[in-house]
């Protein structure tokens, strides 16, 4: 595929940056937004209490035609409040949160995972039964510390290359 992105493990530039500045087509089309209520997992990820009002938003972004990611998205709906009836199709999540709530990205903790796609995944990337998605999962945070959310992206193997960056 000639279509990816390399990601520097120490660099927090978005994903959409990378594939404007390769001269990429580039589509995020919203799959479904909504406000849910944190379960036991999320919330420990979150550092929140059980039931805690989340926006959960699950994009599907479409390189060069061709769908390469689901991102999933649960932030507290405190810190989105007034936000969660935005259009998300074709923006950028972080670039309206820093215009619309003043929040900036410090660091993501993240983990990347090699597993089969489940049914929706194969259906909704145009993969086989059998096949496998990278998934990378982890909670991002914010400039003052705290957590701003919890994400799980589903792409294809090969959309993403990852490299180890180390600076003396």
């Amino acid at each position: 595929m000639e279509n990816y992105v390399l990601r520097d493990l120490d660099s927090l530039k978005p994903i959409s940056g990378i594939l404007n500045e390769q001269g990429k087509k580039l589509e995020n089309k919203v799959l479904n937004q909504k406000i849910i209520e944190s379960n036991y997992y999320i919330s420990k990820q979150l550092n929140v209490p059980l039931a805690t009002k989340l926006f959960y938003l699950e994009k599907i972004r479409v390189v060069d035609e061709i769908p390469v990611s689901i991102e999933k998205t649960y932030i507290p709906l405190e810190e989105v409040k007034g936000m969660e009836e935005m259009d998300f199709n074709h923006v950028s999540l972080y670039k309206l949160l820093s215009s619309e709530k003043g929040i900036h990205k410090l660091k993501s903790d993240e983990e990347v995972l090699l597993v089969e796609a489940n049914d929706f995944e194969c259906e909704t990337l145009n993969l086989k039964k059998g096949e496998e998605v990278l998934l990378t999962k982890g909670i991002t945070i914010k400039t003052n510390g705290h957590v701003l959310e919890y994400f799980e992206i589903s792409s294809l193997p090969e959309f993403y290359r990852f490299r180890s960056v180390s600076r003396l």
